[in-house]
């Protein structure tokens, strides 16, 4: 077990790639947090991290929320006493034409995958510090490289990622601390179907990148199985 009584925060860890995430990290022996907006995605996510013999700590907060964030970073120390990685993978997006989107839709896809992202980092840094060491997964998108129509403030969010993940790298270094950006193609989940639709979701999927090729490629990162500079952003595609 290559991560043998690690500590890992996963955001959106309750389905999905954030799911597998979390099953890959645990299955290499690592203590995962589990954080989403709903609490009985994690706990099921928890029970089946937990056969593996690790230990698991479903805590249910908005990556929006500072409050939530901060919390969450408090509860995770309190158990564990530290925080090895920290994967940031809540995210959102509005398939629609920009002057058709509501502020909301504006407002949901810049707080989660931006701000959300820049909270969980900025209250888990100062244990990552302190500890000098520490690395940080930012999973962005492909979206974060290429401009697609219709995903305006998606592809701004994921560009943000991307510059976040280069700029950081430079700042924590002197810390022993790495970060890295993931970006992935089309990716087969739920949030997926969400976005096709059932029917073409169930056409398109066989072509599709599965979740557990991400979660693979954040192990080899945090494992140093790969020797990516800090500060790059990988691309992971069919």
């Amino acid at each position: 077990m290559m991560l043998k009584e690690k500590v890992a925060i996963i955001t959106g860890s309750g389905k999905g790639i954030g799911k597998s995430i979390a099953l890959a990290f645990a299955k290499e022996g690592c203590n995962v947090v589990l954080v989403a907006r709903t609490e009985s995605d994690i706990r099921k996510v928890g029970k089946e991290c937990e056969t593996f013999g690790i230990h698991s700590l479903p805590i249910k907060a908005d990556v929006r929320s500072v409050k939530d964030v901060k919390r969450l970073v408090e509860i995770t120390i309190k158990e564990f006493g530290k925080i090895d990685f920290l994967v940031n993978n809540a995210g959102v997006w509005y398939f629609k034409p920009l002057h058709k989107s509501t502020i909301e839709e504006i407002n949901e896809q810049i707080d989660t995958n931006l701000k959300g992202l820049i909270y969980c980092t900025r209250f888990v840094l100062p244990y990552m510090v302190k500890q000098r060491d520490g690395i940080i997964v930012n999973i962005s998108s492909g979206a974060g490289h290429y401009a697609f129509a219709d995903l305006a403030v998606y592809c701004a969010t994921k560009f943000g990622v991307n510059a976040i993940t280069k700029s950081l790298a430079k700042e924590v270094e002197r810390f022993g601390i790495d970060v890295y950006s993931v970006c992935p193609g089309f990716v087969a989940t739920p949030g997926q179907e969400k976005f096709m639709g059932k029917a073409k979701f169930t056409v398109a999927k066989h072509v599709m990148i599965k979740p557990e090729k991400i979660a693979k490629k954040v192990l080899e990162l945090c494992t140093e199985k790969i020797k990516s500079s800090s500060g790059s952003c990988t691309d992971v595609y069919f």
